[in-house]
């Protein structure tokens, strides 16, 4: 059985997974803004390095120009150390350029990369592996939104205690794979009664957590009734031999007056009402 400390507001878990997406958020932002500073300086330098260049041209051009001459001599008494060292400064000034570019082009790609691989993990950190529904993590960022939007559109927000009957016999006599059998099963036909916009959390161990958004309380009872009904069906055909799956289910509907807390405590307290019948 799952423990029963389901605060919301004091989750450290959440709050946790909160602050990092955050944290990590800002220092992407930063990252990126350094790159992009980076990349107009080198920018800038070549623009001065060509505009110097083009300074002295048009200096030297200037002349001939105003004199209308139609040849342009240009006396130069160069070494050829010297020529040869200026063709040097500006071959490394390029070769500098291309370098820096090609690190800022990294840079950029690293974050991109980095930034890529966090949505992945922060997903996966969301998704529980076993049952495939939400995890407990996702509780805050899922429901936080819709508890606001209710609140403000006035709109209704339904849960759905749910807890897998005699789930430790399954354990004791099948077997822990098979125990990750039942809640796979229980996650899959949780996820088939209810609609694409709603949600199932598996809330830990054998207990979930359905919220069904824009439902009243007659819409949530036809819910639980496609509920039973699937579990009437697995039963049907149970790879478990002498078990019967059966859910006990607390039906609650959201007050915005009450605080999320209370609201889950009163539809636990619904589901084990039921579970004692």
């Amino acid at each position: 059985m799952a423990t029963r400390d389901r605060g919301l507001e004091s989750g450290e878990g959440e709050q946790g997974l909160a602050e990092k997406t955050q944290s990590f958020s800002q220092q992407l932002r930063e990252r990126l803004a350094a790159i992009e500073r980076r990349d107009w300086e080198l920018w800038i330098l070549a623009l001065v390095a060509l505009g110097i260049l083009a300074a002295g041209l048009f200096f030297v051009l200037l002349p001939a120009v105003f004199l209308g001459q139609k040849t342009i001599e240009v006396q130069a008494a160069l070494s050829p150390q010297a020529l040869f060292g200026f063709l040097i400064v500006i071959v490394g000034f390029i070769v500098y350029l291309v370098q820096k570019q090609l690190q800022i082009r990294a840079l950029r790609f690293k974050s991109f990369v980095e930034a890529w691989n966090f949505e992945v993990s922060h997903v996966q950190m969301l998704v529980d592996p076993l049952t495939r529904a939400f995890s407990r993590s996702a509780l805050e960022e899922l429901l936080g939104k819709e508890i606001k939007r209710v609140q403000r559109k006035q709109t209704t927000l339904i849960f759905l205690y749910i807890d897998v009957n005699d789930f430790k016999k399954v354990n004791t006599r099948f077997g822990h794979l098979s125990g990750d059998l039942v809640l796979a099963e229980v996650g899959g036909l949780l996820k088939q009664s209810v609609r694409g916009s709603d949600y199932v959390i598996r809330m830990g161990g054998d207990e979930f957590l359905a919220a069904l958004v824009d439902t009243n309380l007659a819409g949530a009872e036809i819910v639980k009734q496609r509920i039973n009904q699937h579990v009437a069906e697995w039963n049907q055909d149970s790879p478990l031999p002498g078990f019967s799956l059966a859910l006990s289910i607390g039906i609650q509907e959201f007050d915005p007056s009450q605080s999320f807390d209370q609201v889950l405590a009163d539809a636990d307290a619904k589901m084990y009402a039921e579970k004692k019948k």
